[in-house]
């Protein structure tokens, strides 16, 4: 116990080591600032401040890193540390790009399995880090497969509950030349997971242990950040509701290459079959919801009755009113309005209060209320969907 005790220490201290974690807050704090610089170009306004986005790369994926790190040392799965350094390199290179849909663990971990298979195969030099290529064989890699499929579950979790909260909205330029909204999911999530490397003195005598790995007697653990990104531009619906989809999609896909790195173990084959899946299927989910949405109207349009909301500004008389992207509002005050010209209008009618008719997202109407106060928004805090078509045969549909 106390061999383990000290080796957690150790794994978690090495953290502080790779420059994965303090890269990945320096890309956290530029995603934020272009961000906040396209929400004030759009709306002249900015719904969350410029460090939300490093708030988020510290939140959920570190506790499901750290849950999941836990039947990755139980069943003993040892990665090489030519995975570590390979996947770290990918990493960064994809994080310039800030198509954060690359920085898929599937995409990193699949390409990083393959590029060792090929260094293998073809025995490549590399220059300066040859030390840790000299061991790598097929049957080692295996490993590598199983983390994939583990964190590619991790990713699908994570983007069900979290990837369709806090988007940004942006205004978008239909096939038409029309000004239509849109919602913009651009993710950054930091995934530590405490696994054991094939170097170091550490070693149990349990003769079970460890189960997954070959050619290695002596171990060391250490908390390795791997950066998770999500990136999904959503037209023809809610967010909650494309980003749960695309989520279900992720875990599932993780759940089998999962199974099949757990069965490559007896038959090699299907290692290399769930490594190419791993890929192949999260470059397809991608693609999926890009056609899917492409091919659908648009939600965040010109109404034929009402003004919809696009979004609301926290902490605003609109978010005490229990407003919500996707409600259109048809009656301000007792009048009706289809415009954002004639809800201030109305609004103005009474300064001190406001009574609202709403088509909810259920398409069931309510009625909210609530008294205005001096300080509070002039414009209740709602972002309204801008519309350069005045003629209602232009509108997108």
């Amino acid at each position: 116990m106390e061999q383990w005790i000290i080796e957690i220490l150790k794994g978690f201290g090495k953290l502080f080591l790779h420059p994965i974690l303090y890269l990945s807050i320096i890309f956290a704090i530029v995603t934020g600032y272009f961000r906040v610089k396209s929400e004030r170009r759009d709306f002249n306004t900015r719904l969350l401040d410029g460090y939300h986005d490093t708030r988020v790369l510290l939140s959920k994926g570190i506790l499901f890193g750290l849950l999941f790190s836990i039947p990755i040392v139980v069943a003993g799965v040892v990665i090489p540390v030519a995975a570590i350094l390979v996947s770290g390199i990918l990493t960064i290179l994809l994080a310039l790009t800030f198509r954060y849909q690359f920085l898929s663990p599937a995409i990193i971990m699949g390409s990083t399995y393959f590029i060792l298979i090929g260094i293998d195969y073809f025995q490549w030099e590399i220059p300066f880090l040859s030390t840790y290529f000299d061991n790598i064989d097929f049957g080692f890699l295996r490993s590598v497969v199983i983390l994939m499929g583990l964190l590619t579950v991790i990713e699908g979790l994570l983007i069900r509950r979290n990837g369709g909260k806090n988007t940004s909205p942006r205004l978008i330029q239909s096939p038409r030349g029309l000004k239509v909204g849109a919602h913009q999911s651009k993710k950054l999530w930091l995934v530590p997971m405490l696994v054991l490397l094939p170097t170091g003195e550490f070693t149990l005598p349990f003769e079970w242990w460890p189960v997954f790995t070959i050619g290695s007697g002596t171990y060391s653990l250490f908390l390795v950040p791997f950066l998770f990104g999500f990136q999904q531009l959503i037209q023809s619906t809610l967010p909650e509701i494309s980003t749960k989809q695309t989520g279900y999609r992720v875990f599932w896909l993780g759940a089998l290459v999962l199974t099949l790195g757990i069965t490559g173990f007896f038959a090699p084959l299907f290692s290399v079959i769930a490594g190419a899946l791993a890929v192949l299927g999260r470059v397809w989910i991608s693609y999926r919801h890009r056609v899917e949405e492409n091919s659908k109207p648009f939600f965040y349009n010109r109404q034929p009755k009402g003004v919809m909301v696009i979004d609301i500004l926290q902490d605003s008389p609109a978010e005490k009113l229990a407003l919500v992207t996707g409600e259109i509002i048809t009656k301000v005050n007792g009048i009706e309005v289809n415009d954002e010209r004639a809800f201030y209008r109305a609004l103005q009618k009474n300064g001190a209060y406001c009574k609202l008719e709403v088509i909810g997202t259920n398409n069931e109407i309510r009625f909210t209320q609530g008294a205005l106060y001096e300080g509070d928004h002039h414009e209740l805090g709602i972002l309204f969907v801008e519309q350069a078509a005045r003629d209602a045969s232009d509108r997108v549909s």
